[in-house]
């Protein structure tokens, strides 16, 4: 009769345990599929405040530097045509 428990006790123990891991791997998974779904939400807020990035507007990195010797090209170029 003692192996008879003893057998019983293991098969518990053992079903106790795949029932934890079970757990442990469905909450991992939820928070997972949570976390996914809360970054696609805030991306579509932001689509929807700010608009598509892929559309915006051309900012500063778009435009080219300004010439630092424009003044001066300025002031050749107002030489010559005055003839001085």
């Amino acid at each position: 009769m003692s192996v008879w428990r003893s057998l019983v006790e293991r098969m518990r123990e053992t079903r106790d345990e795949l029932a934890r891991k079970a757990a442990r791997k469905v909450a991992r998974t939820a928070l997972d599929t949570a976390g996914k779904a809360a970054g696609s939400a805030g991306k579509a807020l932001g689509r929807a405040l700010f608009g598509d990035p892929e559309e915006a507007p051309p900012g500063p990195e778009d435009t080219p530097p300004p010439d630092p010797f424009a003044r001066l090209k300025a002031a050749e170029a107002e030489k010559k045509k005055t003839g001085k």
